[in-house]
């Protein structure tokens, strides 16, 4: 698991992506091992993943009758959700990049995308965090999280526009690619799993 030092260095080279700088590159790792040192970022998210899944918790356990299970196996059902959106997108961008002409481009799309996570799964739990003390703040916290996800998807364009070398449609196609099938996905591992009352 990267240090704590490691995980700022790669932040910073995505700050740098983000304001347009291709210095960023120089403080990121995209050999072979770097691309397998960024799922390092997985455990980095675990503490953030607990927030939103202790907001969601309360919300089902709110939605639903008393005595309700929501223990271990609840728990780690939206783990499984998580991975799985976070695993898809990786694998179908590795699938569809040679048939698209990006193969060249993977390790840099990896290594980005999953340390990209970090601070996008950091930012999706302070709303959670604020539902959870302030339960009476939907609207607030609704808002917060669309703020954050736009924040989140901005800056993932952003970093795609700057590893595809400005070609915008490519960025754009890859930007869904990573982003709607995780949602698709979540929603219906959601139902599927039980984890939206009904």
């Amino acid at each position: 698991m990267p240090q704590l030092e490691d995980v700022g260095i790669y932040l910073k080279g995505l700050w740098l992506l983000i304001l347009g700088k291709r210095e960023g590159f120089d403080w990121l790792d995209i050999s072979v091992p770097g691309v397998w040192r960024s799922f390092g970022a997985i455990p980095w998210c675990l503490p953030a993943m607990t927030v939103s899944w202790a907001s969601w918790r309360l919300a089902y356990l709110a939605a639903m009758p008393a005595g309700t299970p929501t223990g271990l196996a609840f728990i780690a059902k939206l783990l499984l959700v998580d991975l799985a959106s976070w695993i898809l997108p990786l694998l179908l961008v590795v699938a569809l990049s040679r048939p698209l002409g990006y193969d060249m481009l993977l390790a840099p799309l990896i290594v980005t995308t999953n340390w990209l996570s970090v601070p996008t799964y950091y930012a999706m739990a302070v709303p959670s965090a604020l539902r959870l003390v302030l339960p009476n703040a939907d609207g607030f916290t609704a808002l917060l999280s669309i703020l954050a996800l736009i924040c989140a998807l901005l800056a993932l364009f952003r970093i795609l526009r700057a590893i595809t070398g400005e070609q915008v449609l490519l960025a754009w196609a890859l930007s869904a690619l990573f982003v709607l099938p995780s949602l698709m996905l979540g929603e219906t591992l959601q139902r599927t799993l039980g984890l939206i009352p009904g």
